[in-house]
């Protein structure tokens, strides 16, 4: 089992007031960030509209996306826990897990497995898809043509500097897109809400098209849409 370390308890009440989300909320989402290495968070409590991610540099879906107040508190507490994060390194104490993980009987069976220090991970050639598993939470990443033979973790680095072997060389964790829904079937065409990766030109504008249908709805503000959109375009 794991628990807040004793000034976290402190750090939590503080966030409570500050945010004006309950004691049992901001625990949740220290657990959550803690267990994303500071840089993201995969989260499902109703203060946060039920189901939802984080990562950081803006990247955030919830279960209610028109609701835009939310989604601007939520935003800033995630990212005030990973400054904390950053500058004092993890917030929990971990007991001993050395199980093997179970993996998501939609994701297929895994092509490459490995695990460093508390770090499990689990990669599926058929549907392209990285499973890790940290302090028992499960995050699920595209990793579109990449094909994942390996496992880096650079020790001493509070903020949770990970990157993985492929047949391109080192890839880091931050530049692969996390998968809104881990338990969702998948295809052999990987697909994800935040982030579809196109193989030809005509992928380009079905993905950006997808992309535009996910801004209306409200999954994705303009300026991720516009910042997408110009990734895409740069593959052609």
């Amino acid at each position: 089992m794991s628990r807040l370390k004793s000034h976290t308890e402190q750090i939590a009440q503080d966030l409570s007031h500050q945010h004006g989300f309950s004691i049992e909320a901001v625990r949740h989402m220290i657990r959550a960030i803690d267990a994303g290495w500071g840089r993201m968070a995969s989260f499902d409590h109703p203060e946060f509209g039920g189901q939802g991610q984080w990562m950081q540099g803006g990247m955030i879906m919830l279960g209610e996306p028109l609701n835009h107040s939310l989604r601007a508190r939520v935003d800033a507490l995630c990212s005030e826990i990973a400054s904390i994060h950053d500058a004092s390194g993890p917030l929990i104490e971990h007991g001993s897990q050395t199980a093997t993980p179970t993996w998501p009987d939609s994701l297929g069976t895994p092509s490459a497995t490995g695990s460093q220090g508390d770090l499990h991970y689990a990669w599926f050639a058929d549907t392209r898809r990285l499973a890790l598993m940290r302090h028992g939470q499960l995050q699920v990443f595209d990793t579109g043509d990449h094909r994942i033979s390996g496992v880096s973790q650079q020790q001493g680095n509070t903020s949770g500097n990970i990157s993985f072997t492929s047949q391109n060389g080192p890839i880091d964790l931050a530049s692969l897109t996390p998968v809104a829904d881990p338990a969702a079937p998948t295809t052999g065409r990987a697909t994800t809400a935040a982030s579809p990766t196109p193989r030809s030109n005509g992928d380009v504008f079905t993905a950006i098209e997808r992309l535009g249908e996910l801004r209306d709805r409200g999954l994705l503000t303009d300026e991720e849409f516009r910042a997408k959109k110009t990734e895409l375009l740069s593959r052609l």
